[in-house]
């Protein structure tokens, strides 16, 4: 069976058909090419950069693992100090609102704090903020594996935990607000050994200046 453009024609006929396909055809691309680049576009220009997020400082009042009644069950309580700041770049072209941002310490992946709400903050261009909360935890259950690896650092002089926050954050390009949201690894090296190098503060407190630059996911 044959097409339309090849049935007992005349040539010119033949010609138009061609021609008609071809329009139809180079119109169907330059539709998905123009929205293509639109799209790719759009996400450039909308897509914020990420923030420069700092761990400056964590004073530590207590880091204590106990062991419960049963004679199984690991505890750990804690009491933290966290200073983090956050800065928007000056090249971005967004305003930044950290909006239900939480904060808690881990421990070889797990959480050994809960988590602790941060204030809703608004960030503009070239904008820097600077949280400062108390993280602690009373009596945590923990993997006994970790207790044990917990006392081990404490006993060799050098203990490697996280500061993590996530929450929801959205992002002003002009008139539109846009959300999304953010994780946020910071890592805190503590030395506790002879090597010491925090500044008492008081009682059973002692401030380790870090300046530890974190990871951003957005």
């Amino acid at each position: 069976m044959c097409s339309k453009c090849k049935c007992h024609q005349p040539w010119w006929r033949r010609l138009l058909c061609r021609r008609r396909l071809l329009i139809i055809t180079s119109t169907i691309l330059i539709v998905v090419l123009t929205t293509a680049t639109a799209t790719v576009t759009a996400w450039a220009v909308l897509r914020p950069r990420k923030p420069s997020i700092t761990l400056q400082d964590i004073t530590i009042s207590a880091f204590n693992v106990s062991i419960a009644s049963d004679n199984q069950t690991y505890l750990l309580s804690s009491t933290f100090q966290v200073t983090v700041s956050s800065r928007n770049p000056f090249g971005n072209r967004h305003s930044i609102l950290y909006d239900g941002l939480r904060i808690h310490m881990s421990y070889h992946d797990q959480q050994i704090t809960p988590a602790t709400r941060l204030p809703p903050t608004y960030e503009g261009r070239g904008g820097v903020d600077v949280w400062s909360p108390f993280v602690c935890g009373v009596s945590v259950p923990i993997a006994p594996y970790n207790a044990l690896a917990l006392k081990q650092d404490q006993s060799d002089g050098f203990v490697i935990m996280k500061v993590k926050l996530q929450g929801h954050v959205r992002w002003r390009p002009g008139f539109f607000t846009f959300g999304g949201f953010i994780s946020v690894d910071c890592p805190a090296y503590i030395p506790t050994g002879s090597e010491n190098r925090g500044v008492p503060l008081g009682f059973n407190a002692v401030k380790y200046r870090l300046m530890q630059s974190c990871s951003v996911s957005l």
